[in-house]
């Protein structure tokens, strides 16, 4: 009688332990897999970088709104910075939004980058405008992020009276006016109507209020 006793307790304490396991939740698939803090530390792998790269110009301060409410007919309404670093050059570029949204303005600088394959704009500017017979295959690809795919409908047209050098490059969409001063050079494009000898007149004249600051 007192066996029976002893394995019906038993049998109790087994039912008892599995009941409460089942009823523990099982770990979630991300939490078997995702690193605890300190692995990630001891894993001596770098954190991803979050930061946005800061400009060396701020190209946002080189146009005012009087500069531009000359040019466009409407003060500046806000601006937005941006700046990467890419194939060895270093890009600080500013939207400027006007009321009218076609207007806004679009301004670059374009300086050497840092460290190890920085390449000198110079480079840039002789392969896309030095030499004219290049195909236009290898400018695009010789260009920073972003004006790879700036499409030509017609060659390079020489703009003078600015900096060292400029160009007007024409585009299906409209065009953009690049001048060369020192090591970098600045690209602009103006928004809004008008023929493309307008659109050069009113880059010309933002163009030569930014000059003198970079």
């Amino acid at each position: 009688m007192r066996l029976t006793w002893v394995i019906c307790v038993a049998l109790s304490a087994v039912v008892i332990s599995g009941c409460q396991k089942s009823n523990t939740p099982e770990p979630s698939i991300e939490a078997t897999i995702a690193p605890s803090p300190v692995a990630s530390q001891e894993s001596g792998q770098p954190k991803p970088a979050t930061d946005p790269i800061r400009p060396r110009t701020d190209a946002c301060s080189l146009l005012t709104s009087n500069d531009i409410q000359a040019v466009q007919g409407e003060p500046l309404k806000e601006t937005k910075l941006s700046g990467r670093s890419d194939g060895g050059f270093s890009v600080s570029q500013c939207f400027f939004t006007l009321p009218t949204f076609s207007n806004s303005i679009s301004l670059s600088i374009t300086h050497r980058g840092d460290g190890v394959g920085a390449r000198d704009p110079k480079e840039f500017w002789e392969k896309t405008f030095g030499d004219k017979r290049e195909d236009k295959e290898a400018r695009d690809r010789d260009r920073p992020k972003g004006q790879e795919h700036e499409e030509e409908s017609a060659p390079p047209q020489k703009v003078s009276g600015l900096g060292e050098e400029a160009f007007w490059m024409g585009s299906r969409v409209g065009g953009a006016l690049y001048v060369l001063k020192g090591n970098s050079y600045m690209r602009i494009s103006v928004g809004g109507a008008g023929n493309q000898a307008s659109k050069i007149k009113k880059s010309k004249a933002l163009a030569q209020k930014v000059l003198p600051k970079i």
